[in-house]
């Protein structure tokens, strides 16, 4: 199974007791599409505490990801997860050690918000120059 011998097997909360399973849960995954980019909105009546471990797939700042700091969980975020299943996969891979702080800074820097840029002018052979003298 999936738990350790002597261990509770984890099991999924139903939509409709999501907030009292939550609540009482030593960990808390949030695995479903809310916070992706057109799947706003919250998980309903969802209620973490302090010493839980609440654990969001979802990458960037979520409001999963800001409940669970606003309770005093320990969040681990979409893009922890993505740091590890890269590393797990290089080791796996490659039988060598991967190098998880150079993908973490990676990550972060493809993370970090970007100032909007805007589109190099047209030049060369297809540059379109009407308007122009």
């Amino acid at each position: 199974g999936l738990a350790p011998p002597g261990a509770a097997a984890p099991t999924p909360a139903s939509w409709d007791d999501l907030a009292g399973e939550a609540k009482a849960a030593d960990v808390v995954v949030n695995a479903t599409p809310v916070g992706l980019a057109g799947h706003g909105g919250t998980l309903p009546g969802l209620r973490l505490r302090r010493g839980q471990i609440a654990a969001d797939f979802v990458y960037g700042d979520t409001a999963f990801a800001r409940a669970a700091r606003e309770a005093g969980a320990r969040l681990v975020t979409g893009e922890q997860i993505l740091v590890r299943q890269g590393a797990l996969a290089f080791t796996l891979w490659t039988g060598r050690p991967a190098p998880e702080a150079e993908m973490a800074a990676a990550v972060a820097r493809a993370a970090a918000p970007h100032p909007p840029t805007s589109p190099a002018p047209a030049t060369g052979a297809g540059a379109d120059r009407r308007g122009t003298r």
